[in-house]
């Protein structure tokens, strides 16, 4: 199975595309065998915390995830979470210096805040703003970095309840 980057955050079900990786429970795991052949991987959920963690191994190499409200974003440098949002969920993905997060938060502030907000990060951080989209019910923003990071950022509601969506990639293809 090839992962592809954009599929597991086009989707807050990233979790659901990799629980086939996990073994039977009678099969051993053999890990490498031969040449080409890996062990598919793992998938559990803690049950105190409900985070999710999961890991690939294919031929390009391993691939970790890790989701749940309470797991950190690993954010790269000159982005931050917006000041007083509360974090919804997160997915975080890595697989050697390849990375992405996908936070899911709730805020008091508009919409509009939240984007500027996101906006000067992501211009400061080099990233070009390639699609700005306003509709009556969301607002989006997205572009790429000259080193390849993607940046998009979603929000949608009211003052009192908007949500967004931060989602940042690079290497993963």
């Amino acid at each position: 199975m090839r992962l592809a980057g954009t599929a597991l955050f086009a989707s807050p079900t990233a979790a659901l595309l990799l629980a086939g990786c996990t073994p039977a429970p009678e099969e051993e795991s053999p890990g490498e065998q031969e040449a080409g052949q890996f062990e598919t991987g793992s998938y559990e959920v803690d049950p105190e915390t409900g985070e999710t963690r999961a890991v690939v191994n294919n031929e390009d190499g391993t691939t970790t995830m890790r989701a749940g409200e309470m797991v950190v974003p690993r954010l790269p440098e000159g982005f931050g979470l917006y000041p007083g949002a509360e974090i919804r969920n997160t997915i975080q993905i890595g697989r050697d210096d390849a990375t992405g997060v996908m936070v899911s938060l709730t805020s008091a502030d508009s919409p509009a805040d939240l984007v500027a907000y996101y906006r000067r990060q992501a211009e400061s951080a080099g990233v070009a703003i390639e699609l700005d989209l306003e509709t009556d019910a969301m607002s989006l923003i997205a572009g790429e970095s000259p080193d390849g990071t993607s940046f998009a950022f979603q929000a949608s509601g009211a003052t009192g309840e908007t949500t967004g969506q931060l989602t940042l990639r690079r290497g993963l293809n």
